[in-house]
């Protein structure tokens, strides 16, 4: 028996198919079926159910999946402990980023970050909160960006920045004139808002209820920018971070009375090795001049 095995297990329950299992542990099918069955026959017992076309675990294997998945956690652990911990990013590592965030924080800060970090190479991937959190807890992110969230309390995490929640809505309104609106205007309002599982919408919801302000069903997706098509074409309102104000064709940009802000984070594993990096690079994105000046900028 040997770690790898294990891996291999985990694989193909996560993908309940021999082939697939095979490719996302870069082995090929035969390899990997003969190790697992290697294991079974070591263990004494039948972990897959292969009668039908889509591999299921059987009881035991059920059973014995659990203990599986914590061993392997607990070797990752054993691993990041080993490792000193004063050492700095360096190699590969891979970044998970909300997509409230993504496509208005990397593009002012991507360049200089390369070059800030010469020695480490960078690669994000947009999640939604709860997929990055368990992508950090399984080891496939090494550290993510995102905003805080109550969850976080069982991360090492690290404040980047503060930032208002802004309404769009359609430069042709009369309401495009005032400088600001209250919540509760908002109630004659069509208030669109992204779909289940955004972060950003439980914040804004929370303080709607608050306010007493209904949220429309008209649109469910994963895009901010399809909202603010829809505001442009005075469709509705909807909520916006400071960063993601930019100029838009057919948008007005009100802050809202009393204000509302996301904190944002750089969050790891506790037992993350390169925790002295990670406050690197977290006070090298706060103290960035260029995310000053778009969280400080006037909107007109």
């Amino acid at each position: 028996m040997n770690l790898k095995d294990l891996e291999y297990v985990k694989a193909v329950a996560h993908y309940k198919h021999f082939r697939k299992a095979a490719d996302a542990c870069y082995v090929s099918q035969p390899t990997l079926s003969g190790q697992v069955k290697k294991l079974e026959q070591e263990l004494g017992v039948t972990l897959f159910d292969r009668s039908t076309k889509q591999v299921t675990l059987t009881r035991q294997g059920e059973r014995l999946l659990t203990q599986i998945k914590l061993v392997l956690e607990q070797t990752q652990i054993l691993k990041e402990l080993a490792a000193t911990s004063s050492a700095p990013l360096q190699g590969r590592v891979k970044v998970g980023i909300i997509p409230t965030i993504a496509p208005y924080l990397l593009p002012t800060l991507l360049t200089s970050m390369k070059e800030a970090f010469a020695d480490s190479q960078f690669t994000f991937v947009e999640m939604q909160t709860s997929t990055i959190l368990a992508a950090l807890d399984n080891g496939e992110l090494d550290i993510a960006i995102l905003a805080d969230v109550p969850e976080l309390k069982l991360y090492h995490t690290v404040n980047l920045y503060k930032e208002d929640f802004l309404v769009a809505l359609s430069a042709q309104t009369p309401l495009a004139k005032r400088s600001k609106i209250a919540l509760d205007e908002l109630k004659a309002c069509n208030l669109l808002m992204l779909s289940d599982g955004h972060c950003f919408k439980d914040q804004a919801q929370r303080f709607c209820f608050a306010a007493g302000v209904d949220v429309s069903n008209q649109y469910q997706g994963n895009s901010l920018e399809t909202l603010l098509a829809l505001v442009a074409m005075d469709d509705g309102v909807t909520f916006v971070p400071k960063l993601a104000c930019i100029e838009r064709p057919g948008i007005a940009y009100l802050p809202i009375f009393p204000s509302q802000q996301r904190s944002v984070v750089l969050a790891s594993r506790k037992h993350y090795p390169h925790l002295a990096g990670v406050e690197l690079l977290a006070n090298w994105l706060s103290d960035h001049p260029s995310l000053h000046k778009q969280l400080t900028k006037a909107l007109g």
